[in-house]
């Protein structure tokens, strides 16, 4: 999987998205209707990764797991036809590829549910010898895979750029936490940001500036803030 200079590396997920469109998003105990048909499509934060970078013209390479299954197929026909190397993409017979639910309401604002499936398999073994077998000038990462595998490739990308988004962002934010010495662009949202800080959810540009100021992170911050744009800390 060595590739010259400038090769992305995405260690992440594959998953088979559902994606539902809906007037409002649904209350806690309340029944939504959708509207308009539901859409069936590859996905999964790491493939998502993956596909844009190799649309912008980047050379990708992919490692993850999927199932043995179609839903798995589909994800890999639709990055082997962007070009991405999915040498280091294993297939399991014993758990199928991963399943996300994604609701979007008429403001473009979504809920996700993910099953993680092959995701969760992904040894930190695995990930550790495909990054460092690919040599990446650029490695992202996000959480929809195990945290030791994350963290495992981030030590293994030795030169690399390190790109953490991290979402999702499990119960305990402490391995998170760990790994972000290794990072060099952290892209929260300001509810990971908070959690990562371990502050209440920021609400305004002063909030964020504190919550950054208060991570164990020497690298850029990218906060996004949908439909408010992104604020970028160097």
């Amino acid at each position: 999987m060595t590739g010259p200079t400038g090769l992305v590396c995405v260690v992440g997920s594959l998953n088979d998205d559902t994606t539902l469109n809906v007037a409002t998003l649904p209350a806690p105990g309340e029944t939504t209707l959708t509207e308009g048909r539901r859409l069936a499509s590859p996905g999964g934060k790491g493939a998502n990764q993956a596909a844009a970078a190799a649309v912008l013209g980047a050379q990708v390479a992919m490692v993850g797991a999927i199932g043995d299954d179609e839903p798995g197929e589909r994800s890999l026909a639709a990055l082997r036809e962007l070009g991405v190397d999915l040498a280091a993409v294993a297939r399991r017979t014993e758990v199928g590829t991963g399943l996300a639910v994604i609701t979007v309401d008429a403001a473009g604002e979504n809920t996700i549910v993910v099953d993680a499936g092959a995701n969760d398999s992904l040894s930190a073994q695995e990930a550790r010898e495909a990054v460092a077998a690919a040599e990446p000038a650029v490695l992202l990462l996000q959480l929809e895979v195990p945290q030791d595998a994350v963290t495992a490739a981030a030590r293994a990308a030795t030169g690399a750029v390190v790109v953490l988004n991290p979402a999702p962002m499990p119960a305990d934010p402490g391995p998170v936490r760990d790994v972000l010495p290794l990072v060099d662009v952290l892209v929260p949202n300001r509810s990971e940001l908070g959690r990562l800080a371990g502050r209440p959810e920021p609400t305004d540009a002063g909030e964020v500036t504190a919550c950054v100021a208060a991570l164990d992170h020497a690298g850029s911050v990218v906060v996004t803030l949908g439909a408010d744009g992104a604020l970028c800390f160097e």
